[in-house]
């Protein structure tokens, strides 16, 4: 009989040692086990229902604390995701607890004190300049805070660096607003709505958990990007910083305005903030000079081959300049280029095939010698020859770009 698992089948069965049905070999053995992003997923699904049993018995002094374990957690979750997408190349985790300590410290003082001196409302457009303007100047000061410590890196850093350095200052900023808002504005209101109104007031403070840290995260990367386009520029522009920082207020404002709060209008000014931070993301991956060195935005690092329609613009003869004309200035000094970048899936470009080798050559019988210099001279003047190389209609070919390690397993 034909089939089974038998002997006269030549199949064995298969079989599965203890550790494949309880792995508790690996999580002692195994490394990858133990690195800190699977123990912080560990923390991040086992969280909730900690934050959860504490309220078996609320207090106010309770409710506070669960309220900062869920604007921790969500603004953790939302740094896991940007990290992902933005990949900065010259974060440290010692600059990423360098911007939540100073935050921590500066932001809610700067904000409350400067909101207070302008008489912060929302019934206007002037929320751009008493509310806007303020809480991102505050959410700014640990960015150049930051800037100022490391500020012997800058001529390898990007402006991508400094935005996912502003987007975790705008996570730390949100975290705290948000548990201000669901402990102190929800508290005070709660007590005079029942029912229904109670239900929908919780759901609305409830979503600020998740919304809050992003969105001030947006707007804190866009100061943060204009910061690193000021610093890691040759000529040190930092005015450049201010434009930046006005486009975060303008959002900031427009988002708290009455007439634009909690209406389809705020869907828009959400979705400008996500697309102008994820525009910023992608451009601010090289240095500004480098990025105006290549047309397309994309600078290619040394070692890599040049883009033909580069190549063949960079080889042709420029005219000579008129005797007469004033001499150019002289270029800045050249800069150390930041290395290779990891592009992800959305970002690839898959590099250009390799051109075929040629085919091979047919054997030609080889031919006896001239017999008389005439058919020597014949022979030499018919003989083929290589055609001289020329870099210019030379095919290039792009390689792969060397994979960089992310930023969370980076140490500096």
């Amino acid at each position: 009989m034909g089939g089974g698992y038998g002997r006269d089948s030549g199949r064995q069965s298969p079989s599965y040692s203890f550790s494949h049905l309880v792995p508790v070999r690996h999580w002692a053995r195994d490394p990858a086990l133990r690195s800190w992003p699977v123990l912080l997923l560990v923390a991040l699904v086992c969280v909730p229902p900690i934050a959860l049993v504490m309220l078996n018995d609320p207090t106010p002094a309770k409710i506070r604390d669960i309220a900062w374990i869920f604007a921790v957690y969500f603004a953790v979750a939302w740094l896991l995701l940007l990290g992902v997408i933005v990949r900065p190349q010259h974060v440290s985790r010692a600059m990423l607890a360098a911007i939540a300590v100073v935050g921590v410290v500066t932001q809610a003082p700067t904000a409350i004190f400067l909101e207070t001196k302008l008489h912060a409302g929302t019934s206007s457009l002037l929320a751009i300049f008493t509310i806007g303007l303020p809480e991102e100047l505050a959410k700014a000061i640990p960015i150049v805070v930051v800037a100022w410590i490391w500020r012997r890196y800058w001529h390898t850093q990007t402006p991508r660096d400094y935005l996912f350095l502003g987007a975790v200052s705008g996570l730390v900023f949100g975290a705290a607003e948000v548990v201000h808002y669901f402990t102190d504005v929800l508290g005070s209101i709660s007590g005079h709505a029942t029912g229904l109104d109670l239900q929908t007031l919780t759901i609305q403070y409830i979503w600020r958990f998740l919304t809050d840290p992003i969105d001030h995260a947006c707007w804190a990367g866009i100061t943060g990007y204009f910061i690193g386009l000021a610093i890691t520029s040759h000529y040190r522009k930092h005015w450049i910083g201010l434009i930046g920082i006005g486009i975060a207020a303008v959002l900031h404002g427009l988002n708290d305005w009455n007439p634009i709060n909690s209406h389809l209008a705020w869907v828009l000014i959400t979705l400008i903030s996500v697309l102008l931070f994820l525009g910023y993301a992608r451009a601010g991956a090289w240095l500004p000079e480098q990025a105006m060195a290549v047309p397309d935005g994309l600078a290619v690092p040394d070692g890599l081959a040049v883009p033909a329609g580069q190549a063949r613009a960079q080889a042709r003869p420029r005219a000579a300049p008129a005797p007469w004309a004033a001499a150019p200035p002289p270029p800045p000094p050249a800069r150390p280029r930041a290395p290779p970048t990891r592009d992800e899936w959305w970002q690839h470009v898959p590099a250009a095939a390799p051109p075929p080798p040629p085919p091979p050559r047919p054997a030609v019988a080889k031919r006896p010698a001239a017999a008389t210099p005439h058919a020597a001279m014949l022979s030499v003047r018919t003989a083929p020859h290589a055609a001289p190389y020329n870099p210019a209609t030379a095919p290039t070919v792009l390689q792969r770009k060397p994979p960089v390690r992310p930023w969370w397993e980076q140490e500096r």
